[in-house]
């Protein structure tokens, strides 16, 4: 990307944010929710994909005017969190209290306390971001798992949203060494598991009825390190605030019990997408449609070869 584009990129949201750090923050949240409607109407593209999602997984369980309703409730959404990622970097261990509301944090204590790190995994659900901003002051700092941005100025600008709490940024072209030091450390680490996966890394788990390409490292990296696994999700509620809500530990030596590696991961990793599928089914406005979650499917004839030759990558990369 060439420098000039860089900065038309980055130039608008840098502005954007301060100007959205003047406004009251019920204010804020309208103009994003209100981009986020404008998007509908204007992104052709990602209004398809989140439709013909829809569609996908719900059926004719759901008319499809309940389904255009539903996809206009997740752009709005998604331009209130935009909101919130661009205002990040401004916020304060102070602003806890006013901005969340927790569920279940004794379920990341007593996982933490275990002394062997931790990781905790979620969904490009809610606002996930909030969710790994906010744990940073809660005294549980994590490193998180990342896909760096296109533009560096704008991941320049999120780093410091995601940091500034304490937090770490790990990026997913080189983060296994990356991720194993924080949890020998004795750090949380976080990874979203919800998106179609590149490349032959990936295995496949049921998802809303349907087989998804899923990383399998959240799995393979439990299994290696002995580290336990946290789900947390963070959901909008009324007041402009996030209600973050850890789960209980998911049992993975229950899981784990074929005692065969490529089993056990893929059950592992079944278990956590199914987990995300149930928080999906109670929130369906706050997941990302818009994404193409389904684009790769099982080779003809069985997934099996596939599933080897991902779980073989896994092991070799772990």
């Amino acid at each position: 990307m060439t420098t000039a584009r860089a900065l038309l990129e980055y130039a608008p949201i840098l502005w954007t944010s301060w100007g959205l750090r003047l406004l009251p923050r019920r204010a804020a949240l309208a103009a994003g929710r209100t981009a986020g409607r404008a998007a509908w109407l204007l992104d052709g593209e990602h209004r398809r994909v989140a439709l013909d999602n829809l569609a996908a997984a719900y059926g004719d369980a759901m008319p499809e005017i309940e389904r255009r309703r539903l996809a206009r409730r997740v752009f709005s959404h998604f331009g209130a969190v935009a909101v919130d990622c661009m205002l990040m970097r401004w916020m304060q261990p102070r602003d806890l209290d006013r901005l969340v509301e927790y569920e279940g944090v004794e379920h990341l204590r007593k996982a933490f306390l275990k002394g062997k790190g931790v990781f905790v995994f979620s969904g490009h659900f809610g606002n996930w971001e909030m969710v790994a901003l906010m744990q940073g002051w809660l005294g549980y700092p994590m490193a998180m798992v990342t896909r760096p941005l296109d533009t560096p100025h704008l991941e320049s600008l999120l780093f410091r949203g995601r940091s500034a709490s304490g937090n770490d940024v790990i990026h997913k072209r080189r983060a296994v060494q990356g991720i194993l030091k924080a949890i020998r450390n004795g750090w949380c680490v976080a990874l979203v598991i919800d998106q179609d996966t590149r490349g032959a890394d990936h295995v496949f788990v049921d998802f809303f009825g349907r087989p998804a390409a899923t990383t399998p490292a959240l799995a393979v990296l439990a299994l290696k390190t002995g580290a336990p696994i946290v789900p947390v999700f963070g959901v909008p509620i009324p007041g402009g605030k996030y209600k973050i809500t850890y789960l209980p530990e998911v049992p993975v030596e229950t899981i784990a019990a074929a005692g065969d590696r490529e089993s056990d991961v893929r059950a592992i990793t079944q278990a956590c997408t199914r987990i995300i599928e149930e928080e999906v089914r109670r929130r369906p406005e706050c997941w990302l449609w818009m994404h193409k979650r389904w684009k790769r499917r099982p080779r003809q004839g069985g997934e099996a070869g596939a599933r080897q030759e991902s779980v073989a990558a896994s092991r070799e990369e772990a």
